[in-house]
């Protein structure tokens, strides 16, 4: 007998996942008043009369989901797919597979992230039948583990919070969104597809001469292959443009994941937007009162500010201090590149084509032993001269954050026009949760 499928969602999670998809994209908007707070200033002076309400897990489960979920394999129908095809299928599209957006979030109740790349695949589509929609509560209680107790503390005052977030950002009863980015695997990787021609995916007849333009254009320890003609003294790449160019793509990542879950939220009748307005290094890392997301920093000799490398046994960077030097960071980064089909297949995992795998194999050059070494000698000489890798940009970055509340109807009919919310939201507490409304301040 056949394992029972899992069960579907709940009405008003099946409601929400049928909801239109355009009527979500037009809906958008960011609405910000939730219930128990306080706008103490301006044109919109209010006062909730209500207490605050958190997300419970469902809710919380379909915004996750919507961000990080499994999809199923990821094509990658080019002539040259290599290793994006040994990776795992996400909502939101990621630079050659790698998919090193990680979502933290914080509540009432702790600071937690999600571990999005436990989950494997099951079929092409993952959610094709109506009964595989509730793999979400699934995926959610098996990939988002908790890291600390209580609220995470991020101070109201500024630089943590910009003057004019403050009185909104991390209320109680609001869960705080946070995609981290580590740029530093796909730094590795792309320099790889930069300088190895032999493997030919992104550069052919010579490899892309990168050289550090913060140090008179010098090479970025790369002398012995220009020489030997593996690189190509015409195709001049400045360091930190690449770095810029890695970092920009890298960065949307988070955006991606930001505007699903902001699609989601107008599906479930959720308030709450997208943003800045904080300081990355306070929110990572916090301040002497305050924990933040309790990320380790490294002091390097080239920035007057400490640099987040990551939170130990969390989410780690592909450098120093979790590898013991750039050669071993830049072996763990490649792994996944050079496995074969017959690998990948192994851990369980599907592929999405029908070619032989010996031929995808064969078709595909990952990378030659020149090309590996010559990116460990540019790594290597990144790192020992700017102390930190990458040089110009930080290994960890956060740059938006997705804040999502319950709405106070009450601020919206007193202060704006009809239409300032949908009709998910004026129903959302009798669809959600059982009619019973939000109480009333003491």
């Amino acid at each position: 007998m056949s394992d029972p499928k899992p069960p579907g969602l709940p009405p008003q999670a099946e409601a929400a996942w049928d909801y239109p998809l355009f009527d979500a994209i037009m809906g958008r908007r960011s609405r910000r008043f939730g219930l128990g707070m306080e706008m103490a200033k301006g044109p919109f002076r209010h006062r909730s009369d209500k207490e605050p309400v958190g997300l419970d897990d469902l809710e919380t489960a379909m915004l996750v989901a919507a961000a990080t979920a499994t999809t199923g394999p990821i094509l990658a129908e080019t002539e040259l797919p290599g290793g994006m095809v040994k990776t795992i299928g996400k909502p939101y599209p990621s630079a050659m597979g790698s998919h090193r957006a990680r979502l933290f979030f914080t509540d009432d109740h702790g600071v937690y992230v999600v571990k999005a790349d436990r989950a494997a695949m099951t079929k092409m589509r993952e959610y094709q039948e109506r009964d595989d929609r509730g793999k979400v509560v699934g995926f959610y209680e098996t990939c988002v583990e908790k890291l600390d107790d209580g609220r995470m503390d991020l101070p109201g005052v500024e630089p943590g919070v910009w003057p004019h977030n403050q009185w909104v950002t991390n209320k109680p009863g609001t869960t705080l969104f946070m995609p981290v980015i580590d740029v530093t695997k796909d730094m590795i990787k792309l320099v790889l597809n930069l300088c190895d021609s032999k493997a030919g995916r992104y550069a052919r007849d010579g490899g892309y001469y990168i050289v550090d333009d913060r140090n008179g254009m010098r090479p970025c320890g790369n002398e012995a292959w220009v020489e030997s003609g593996f690189l190509s003294k015409r195709k001049v790449l400045p360091l930190s443009r690449l770095e810029k160019m890695l970092s920009d793509g890298m960065l949307a990542e988070g955006a991606f994941m930001g505007q699903l879950m902001t699609l989601a939220m107008q599906a479930t009748g959720i308030g709450g937007w997208l943003y800045g307005g904080f300081s990355s290094l306070v929110v990572l890392g916090g301040t002497p009162t305050c924990r933040g997301l309790g990320f380790r920093f490294v002091q390097s000799r080239s920035d007057p500010f400490p640099v987040p490398v990551g939170r130990d046994g969390v989410f780690e960077a592909f450098c120093p201090p979790y590898h013991a030097d750039m050669d071993a960071a830049v072996d763990a980064a490649i792994e996944g590149m050079t496995m074969s089909m017959d690998d990948w297949e192994g851990r369980g995992m599907l592929k999405p084509h029908v070619a032989a795998n010996a031929e995808f194999d064969a078709a595909t050059v990952q990378a030659s032993p020149e090309g590996v070494q010559c990116v460990k000698d540019i790594c290597g000489y990144i790192l020992d001269t700017f102390g930190k890798f990458p040089a110009t940009v930080d290994p960890i970055q956060l740059t938006l954050m997705i804040q999502a509340h319950h709405l106070d109807l009450d601020f919206y009919d007193a202060h704006m026009k009809p239409g300032a919310y949908l009709e998910t939201h004026r129903h959302h507490f009798r669809d959600w949760h059982g009619g019973v409304e939000p109480r009333k301040r003491n």
